[in-house]
């Protein structure tokens, strides 16, 4: 049986205030392209699919269109489960109907239980979970971790296997994974990590919730990673989907063509205004971190001009090795100190505006080194 293993749409989610509403669509068309030019049997959707817990009209509209082509239109299976930025009421509405045609959602606790058998094979949707719920569903107050609240839920469903073959669906942080800037903590103060050896029992263990797609590395326990990047610090990643082939015991990563990729870039304001520095992709995405920004009123409406999609722009800060100046500060006017200090650290001489202005605002009254 070969399986599409997806997880983490984020479907209106914005960057920096950019909505990525087309972009999205255009990843998911190639996962419809996809199943329709290969052999699927099935699709596991990980968690995560809205960004928002209370998400838009528009937001909504996206999500029913691909789950309707993948599963009405293409006639595939969906086994789909709530992740920790999903609202239940938006994901398991009409589960009833859903489960008529095959596709199959969860969202509680308390069903993840029952298995759904497809091709002689178990599939357990374990959604995301809270340790109260956990605690309160099995009526135990030593439930006070993640780790213990998982081992729990994991040795009820195992004790109670029904077939040789099983795969568990889950929303998690398995330990020692990568994280990246565009996850959601899930708790604050609590750990939520937990180890990859509670999911031994099972024959794969497809997860969402973290964006990378290595960011753990397992023969039988991985992430499908988000479908698209969602934080600058995913800039050099890949994004895309898993294919897992039961049969002959193969995982494989398809890569997403992305619409607008995302670019972040360190260096000189003046050798990218000037041209001296070109960025190739210019519909990208970018984050500048920029040094010589000095004079230029507004270095944002400059870039923009150059590469459209600038969304963010910060000040790079230079590091030295040796940040100590001698001066004898006897024979030295604070004048004299400012100049040295600002070259030090600027490369270049104070211009006179900022002299008037270290003179108005940093000086004191007299001048305490003479």
């Amino acid at each position: 049986m070969k399986i599409l293993h997806t997880a983490d749409w984020h479907i209106g989610k914005r960057l920096n205030r950019q909505s990525l509403i087309d972009d999205q669509r255009y990843v998911l068309d190639q996962l419809l392209t996809y199943i329709d030019e290969n052999d699927v049997d099935a699709v596991v959707i990980a968690g995560d699919l809205y960004d928002k817990k209370q998400p838009s009209q528009e937001a909504m509209n996206v999500l029913n269109y691909y789950l309707k082509e993948i599963n009405l239109v293409r006639k595939k299976p969906i086994f789909l489960i709530s992740g920790n930025h999903d609202s239940k009421p938006y994901i398991d509405a009409r589960s009833e109907w859903f489960q008529a045609n095959h596709f199959y959602v969860n969202t509680e606790l308390e069903n993840c239980f029952t298995p759904v058998t497809f091709n002689d094979v178990d599939f357990y949707l374990l959604p995301y979970i809270e340790i109260p719920e956990v605690r309160h569903y099995f009526n135990d107050d030593t439930i006070d971790t993640f780790e213990k609240a998982y081992r729990r839920v994991i040795d009820e469903i195992t004790n109670n296997f029904k077939r040789e073959n099983n795969i568990l669906v889950g929303h998690l942080f398995v330990s020692g994974s990568k994280e990246s800037e565009s996850e959601e903590k899930i708790t604050i103060g609590l750990t939520e990590e937990v180890s990859h050896t509670i999911f031994e029992p099972f024959d794969y263990t497809l997860l969402g919730h973290l964006h990378r797609h290595n960011a753990f590395n397992s023969e039988k326990t991985f992430y499908s990673g988000a479908i698209m990047k969602y934080s600058f610090d995913e800039a050099n990643d890949k994004k895309g989907f898993k294919v897992i082939d039961t049969d002959k015991n193969t995982v494989e990563f398809i890569e997403f063509e992305l619409l607008h990729d995302l670019i972040y870039f360190k260096g000189s304001f003046k050798d990218i205004i000037t041209g001296e520095v070109e960025i190739e992709d210019k519909d990208a995405y970018i984050k500048f971190e920029l040094t010589d920004m000095e004079g230029f009123t507004e270095p944002m409406t400059a870039l923009k001009q150059l590469y459209k999609n600038t969304l963010v722009l910060s000040r790079k800060i230079e590091r030295y090795e040796n940040d100590e100046i001698e001066i004898d500060t006897n024979n030295t006017t604070d004048d004299q100190i400012f100049k040295l200090f600002y070259e030090k650290f600027t490369g270049r001489e104070p211009t006179e505006f900022e002299f008037e202005t270290f003179n108005k605002h940093l000086r004191g009254i007299t001048d305490e080194t003479n």
